[in-house]
């Protein structure tokens, strides 16, 4: 059962893969009937999440770093925002492990969720398989609420994320 990952796992399955993270994008997803657009929302009703724009994404540029406490140990994880191709693109990374891209980025109202995914194999555990990750970050003040979400509940931890000067 994967509640019973440890934490340092998941991040680890996170940052040490050797294939860039990478959710599907829409091109990705041709042939596949998508729903029918809703004309209006109901009141009090979430925005629709849509794609980060270059220029919604202007306070997030830079790098951001992510204290987590882990029943392992302490994690500190960088989050780098930048554009390329006209298009905004984000990167996780941790100590000694490298840059993994992530170009599945959606804003919705105030929050902006990261998703990637990624097939774990290694030394750490008997665990072998895919891993999906949903990170959500709120604004909290000049800082960032930050939530990863790993298997769809299977593992979640929160810290916040401050901007490095």
């Amino acid at each position: 059962m994967l509640r019973k990952i440890p934490t340092s796992l998941v991040l680890a399955a996170l940052v040490t893969s050797s294939m860039p993270l990478a959710a599907r994008t829409d091109d990705q997803g041709a042939g596949q009937k998508k729903p029918a657009p809703v004309q209006g929302r109901a009141a009090g009703a979430k925005p629709a999440a849509a794609r980060l724009a270059p220029a919604d994404a202007a306070p997030l540029m830079g790098t951001w770093q992510i204290p987590l406490e882990t029943p392992t140990g302490r994690l500190v994880a960088d989050l780098v925002f930048r554009t390329e191709g006209g298009k905004v693109v984000a990167a996780v990374s941790a100590p000694r492990f490298p840059e993994h891209k992530i170009t599945d980025i959606t804003k919705s109202g105030q929050v902006v969720t990261l998703k990637a995914s990624t097939t774990y194999s290694g030394p750490l555990t008997a665990f072998s398989g895919p891993v999906r990750m949903v990170l959500t970050l709120t604004p909290k003040g000049p800082d960032l609420a930050a939530w990863f979400d790993f298997n769809e509940s299977g593992f979640q931890i929160g810290g916040t994320a401050k901007k490095k000067a």
